[in-house]
Order: structure tokens, then C-alpha cells, then sequence
């Protein structure tokens, strides 16, 4: 069955620090004929996309609302329902350039929050402990004399140390105990396996360093999934499945064998905004046929033709 493109909608929406937003918006009918570009890419790889949307002939009012670290998001879909393809922050805006007829202003900004930056001090925490030493003080002897003795004291001592959680511990509350100290938002946790600490283990490090370890160890990957950081089970069974067929297809599927053996391909269809890293794609192709995953891709809008290209990998 070949994917449906009628009545397409286009979305870029901005809220400024004010809490206003501005809207373009483009649904190809009178007075929302406003077409502008995008490119919005996924990756299972948990560093957040870096994505641009290219307005054209802005008025200057309509300019002037763009801020770097304004939050945003670019919503597709074939009818009138939203779907956010990615929400994140403008990261960077472009000077406006002119053909002579169009101006046009590109914006990128970066999917979600990236926590590349967070110190590893954030591991620290707080630990308390009676500590007894001695003090020199003056006292009366019985003759009515001062003289000074030596008493013994005690009193609390602070310090930070890295957090150490127990041997026995199982990997999803590790992950859960370092994501909430250190301020690492993960919107979902789905581990294709949740084992037990053999030993005692000390957080020590950057926070995205050591879940990325950790996670590596439980069979599962991280990844950002429309603007919100989640962990993934690449073997869990998928419950959305796209059937591909040469109906769909632009061109065909071109392979390509990354650098550890495994042999992918990359497929170009209409824009289909539910696709995303880990989703399954049933190809029915008299050039490719079987069961996929999407690795990574992007949706792409030139102002006439929304594409979704991606490189799946076999089941």
C-alpha cells in the first residue's frame, strides 16, 4: 500500500523568553500558502542532531522575533494533526541572503538538551562524618591556678566524594541514581537486559560518559527521538512496522557496508513523520525485500517535495 501525500501541513514554531510564539505555518490554501525548508535528522548515537529551517522573505518585524537559545520545534504531517518531527533550541542565525527575488533565512537549532558539557563534579555528593580530635584549653588546677590540659573533641567533618552504589544493585536503578543526580533528563528506559553490580561500583566521571557505558553493558542504546533523549531496546519486538514497496520508493535502495561489516541501506520515500531511529520497515521491493530497522536518517522539505531518507539495517 503506497504511503498517502495529499493535504500536506508544515509547522516551525518559536517561543521567545517572553513566552510569545511565532508561527509559520503552511497548509498550501489561500493565505497559508507560506512555504519554507527544513531538514530534520535522526540518529541512534546519543549526541543530539543539529537541524535548520529555511524561511524565505521574512518582513523585518517577523525577523527581528528569532533569538539564539529560543525554543522550537518543526511539526510535518499529510492532514491536519500536529507531529513534531524535532524540538529543540536555536543554536544559530544566519545572515538573511538575496537571490534578487527570494531572501532567505536560515536557522539551526540543536535537538534537545545536550548534556556532552556536564563536569564530572556533578557526581559529587555531600558525606558526613564524626571526626574526634583535641583541643588546648585553660583551666583552674585546685590551687586556683590557670593552666592548660589537653580535651578531647568531637565534631562533624564534610566532605565531597563520588557516589558509590552497592554491590547487587541492578543497572536500571544505576542509571536512574546518576541521570537524576547530575540533572540528565531521560524521557524512557527500555533495556534490552538489567543485570546486577557484581562488585560495588563508584560514579566517577562525566554523567553522559558513564551512561553511555552503562547502557553499552545492558544490550541497549541511547538516542534522541524527536527532541527528548530516551534508551532503547534494539531487539525489542517493534510494534510499528512500515511496509515499503516500489510505490513508495524515489529511487532505489542504494547499500552500503559500514566500517564493522554490517551491511545497511539507504531508502528515500515521501515524508512519513512517525519514522525515527529503531522503527521497523517491511520492504516489499522487487529490489529489497525482508524485515529492517532504521538506524538514522532525515526529513527533508525543499518547498515542493517532503522526503524521509534513511539507512536501514536487517532485522
Amino acid at each position: 500500500m503506497a504511503i498517502i501525500t495529499k493535504d500536506p501541513h508544515i509547522w516551525f514554531v518559536c517561543r521567545n523568553g517572553s513566552g510569545k510564539t511565532q508561527t509559520v505555518y503552511n497548509d498550501e490554501t489561500y493565505e497559508h500558502n507560506y512555504p519554507f525548508g527544513f531538514e530534520v535528522n535522526f540518529a541512534d548515537i546519543p549526541t543530539p542532531q543539529k537541524n535548520t529551517v529555511t524561511l524565505y522573505n521574512l518582513s523585518k518585524q517577523h525577523r527581528a522575533f528569532y533569538r539564539r537559545k529560543q525554543k522550537c520545534y518543526v511539526a510535518f504531517n499529510w492532514g491536519k494533526s500536529k507531529k513534531i518531527l524535532a524540538e529543540g533550541y536555536i543554536t544559530k542565525i544566519d545572515v538573511p541572503t538575496s537571490d534578487g527575488v527570494t531572501e532567505s533565512q536560515v536557522i539551526t537549532f540543536t535537538e534537545g538538551t545536550d548534556y556532552a558539557n556536564i563536569k564530572a563534579r556533578k557526581m559529587k555528593i555531600t558525606k558526613k562524618s564524626r571526626v574526634t580530635g583535641h583541643k588546648t584549653v585553660k583551666v583552674r588546677n585546685k590551687k586556683g591556678k590557670l593552666v592548660r590540659r589537653s580535651v578531647k573533641t568531637r565534631r562533624i567533618k564534610t566532605k565531597l566524594v563520588n557516589k558509590t552504589y552497592r554491590k547487587g544493585t541492578n543497572y536500571r536503578t544505576l542509571i536512574k541514581g546518576i541521570a537524576s543526580q547530575s540533572g540528565i533528563k531521560i524521557a524512557k528506559i527500555d533495556l534490552a537486559k538489567n543485570p546486577k553490580l557484581k562488585k560495588a561500583y563508584t560514579a566517577t566521571g562525566k554523567p553522559l560518559t558513564l551512561l553511555k557505558q552503562i547502557v553499552k553493558k545492558t544490550g541497549s542504546m541511547m538516542a534522541y527521538i524527536q527532541g527528548k533523549l530516551e534508551i532503547i531496546n534494539p531487539k525489542v519486538h517493534r510494534r510499528t512496522w512500515y511496509v515499503i514497496d516500489d510505490q513508495d520508493l524515489v529511487e532505489p535502495p542504494a547499500s552500503d557496508e559500514a566500517d564493522n561489516g554490517e551491511n545497511t541501506y539507504e531508502i528515500t520515500i515521501p515524508l512519513v513523520p512517525d519514522i525515527t531511529v529503531n522503527v521497523g520497515i517491511r520492504m516489499k521491493s522487487k529490489y529489497l525485500t525482508g524485515d529492517y530497522y532504521v538506524k538514522s536518517g532525515k526529513h527533508t522539505f525543499d518547498g515542493e517535495n517532503p522526503q524521509t531518507q534513511c539507512s536501514i539495517a536487517k532485522v
